[in-house]
């Protein structure tokens, strides 16, 4: 089942995350991934994963003032050289997600367009740390007991996510 679907499935997968693997930030790749991937956005995009990529040829033009992020954002071709439109953060969900974070910052300055979740809180920037285009909470957690809120946060955030534009 498409966890973009259905927010019960949503909620069981990220406790589980936490209950079975500790939540380790990595259990949210795939989750986060098919998010982006499934939704009906006005542009074809490629998601990538480049959080376990070291320094090369091919690779720098993914690693920024803050090193590798976890996912980058380009334009779906066939093309080494795809335009980069963004990148994706995900921390782990009982990480507290602030504009603090010197990693976030420096993603920021080289991506532009940044996604920034632990799976609870959704965060997009661009330009700026201060130009927050959205920001949803769909629960609260408190020593790994997730207090969820109600279906329209959801709804929400997929409204948000449908209309990012990553392409511009």
């Amino acid at each position: 089942m498409s966890v973009l679907r259905n927010f019960e499935y949503y909620k069981e997968e990220i406790e589980l995350a936490l209950i079975q693997n500790a939540g380790v930030e990595i259990e949210l790749y795939s989750i986060v991934a098919s998010m982006i991937r499934e939704s009906p956005n006005t542009s074809p995009l490629s998601i990538r994963d480049v959080s376990a990529r070291r320094k090369s040829d091919i690779s720098m033009k993914f690693y920024g003032q803050a090193g590798f992020p976890d996912f980058v954002v380009l334009a779906r071709e066939k093309d080494s050289n795809a335009k980069l439109y963004g990148c994706i953060e995900v921390k782990m969900p009982t990480v507290s997600l602030d504009g603090n974070d010197e990693q976030l910052n420096g993603h920021i300055q080289s991506f532009k367009k940044v996604l920034y979740t632990n799976g609870i809180r959704w965060i997009f920037f661009e330009n700026d740390i201060k130009n927050v285009l959205f920001d949803i909470e769909l629960g609260d957690i408190n020593k790994s007991q997730i207090l969820w809120k109600s279906q329209k946060y959801w709804d929400d955030l997929l409204r948000c996510i449908y209309q990012i534009k990553w392409d511009l």
